[in-house]
């Protein structure tokens, strides 16, 4: 029976493979013991964080990458007047699109719907990962550093992989990857062998279909938790971490009314303990509604459990959220991208979970998911936001005492309509973020450079 579902995986992802051109040739004949492809360990072949003692732990559930690498950062001097942007900062110059170098195309299949980035190997540099729905697989790319990635190695997973995160569960040092797979109704953690490789995934049940987010955050006082929001049943689930990585299944789900979006933890209230915020998309039937076209916050009583969700209505379409400290009041602020106004919303947090009126700055069509990053070096956190409709991140440049500027434009393209989502970090290390933007067709990297 191992066997049989062994090949069964090996036959789904040398089709998804040989779409993605990863191997010369794709057959259910495992890889050679010595094989060596770009850091990822194959099918029981072993190597760093204590690999090849776990009798292949993998389960056979990996392509490895062929070592090939995607095309290279442009080269740009500092200054080059071909390298000219529309991105004014207020006294350090930008060079490219937006700070940004024109984007190079991570073409790859399967369709992802999420994208995050993390050290994977130890190196030092965050590699790139994605859920890719269609192909049923999580997508590795190995930061090569100099400006290349590595065509990706793909790792199976469960019908409909719809958010990632990673995190060091067991405190050993090494993330591990977790994936909420929705039409399965299951989360996926993948522990890691170290060296951008992981054992085969523990699956957990998280009934409902629709799992829209993942996070993890010290939910319980002294362990952390995998919070998942699922949509159809309109809960939240927090696992919580046992001492060995593996998750304790939730006693009791919390109730968060329809259409969660998006989430995100942070400190809301001051009591040194991360809260839940969400973004409610739903359109209000009646004036009593309130889990609707609102943002709400469940602040965290440290055992688990959590008081009643209090909301801030914003209207229009709440939908991606990011939150920090905006000004000197010590107070988280939210950040939400509204998909139906075309706009993003800056709350002011209140200090109790609540917030006051948003503020709001247009950006670019159909805003939906967004990240909060330095892009000019000025210590201030800007908002870079995707279009779900189109080619074009918006940039809003931060301003002192937590305003920010008219939006800027910066182009994704050529590759496809309707970003996915994005992530930031500076992956070559040069000083500089750069900016991993998602499509239905894979990554659109801005390289960034800026004097």
């Amino acid at each position: 029976m191992a066997r049989s579902t062994h090949s069964t995986s090996r036959v789904l992802l040398c089709a998804l493979g040989a779409l993605l051109v990863l191997s010369p040739a794709c057959t259910t004949q495992e890889p050679p013991p010595d094989y060596e492809g770009g850091g990822i360990v194959p099918p029981g072949g072993g190597g760093g964080g204590g690999g090849g003692s776990d009798g292949g732990t993998d389960g056979g559930l990996v392509i490895p990458s062929n070592g090939s690498t995607f095309a290279a950062k442009p080269s740009c001097v500092s200054g080059d007047t071909a390298c000219a942007g529309a991105c004014s900062d207020g006294g350090v110059l930008c060079v490219g699109n937006c700070g940004f170098l024109p984007p190079v195309a991570y073409a790859f299949a399967g369709d992802p719907h999420a994208v995050v980035a993390g050290d994977l190997n130890g190196d030092g540099r965050d590699e790139l990962v994605t859920a890719n729905n269609d192909g049923r697989s999580v997508a590795v790319l190995l930061n090569r550093q100099n400006g290349l990635f590595e065509k990706p190695s793909l790792w199976s997973a469960g019908k409909e992989p719809t958010a990632v995160a990673l995190s060091d569960l067991d405190a050993d040092g090494r993330l591990e990857l977790l994936v909420a797979n929705s039409a399965d109704s299951t989360l996926g953690v993948y522990r890691s062998k170290g060296s951008a490789s992981f054992q085969a995934p523990a699956t957990y049940a998280a009934a409902g279909l629709n799992l829209n987010d993942i996070a993890v955050g010290e939910l319980t006082t002294g362990s952390k938790g995998v919070a998942v929001i699922r949509g159809a049943d309109q809960k939240l689930s927090v696992f919580t971490v046992k001492a060995d990585g593996t998750l304790q299944t939730p006693a009791a789900d919390t109730a968060v009314g329809s259409s969660a979006y998006a989430m995100v933890l942070a400190d809301f209230n001051l009591d040194g303990r991360p809260d839940v915020a969400l973004s409610h998309e739903t359109a209000c039937a009646s004036a009593g509604d309130t889990a609707c076209q609102a943002v709400g916050v469940l602040l965290n009583n440290g055992d688990g459990t959590f008081l009643a969700q209090r909301f801030t209505s914003t209207g229009g379409t709440p939908r991606g959220l990011a939150a920090a400290r905006l000004d000197t009041d010590a107070l988280t602020d939210l950040v939400v991208a509204d998909a139906s106004r075309n706009q993003v919303l800056v709350l002011r947090g209140k200090g109790d979970g609540t917030f006051y009126t948003p503020v709001a700055y247009p950006v670019g069509a159909v805003p939906s998911r967004l990240v909060l990053a330095d892009v000019n070096k000025d210590t201030l956190l800007d908002v870079l936001v995707t279009s779900a409709t189109g080619n074009q991140v918006s940039v809003l440049l931060a301003q002192p005492g937590g305003t920010f500027a008219s939006r800027v434009l910066i182009n994704a393209y050529p590759q496809g309509l309707g970003l996915q989502g994005l992530t930031v970090s500076d992956f070559d290390q040069d000083g500089t973020n750069d900016l991993a933007v998602l499509t239905s067709g894979g990554i659109q990297m801005l390289w960034g450079l800026c004097r």
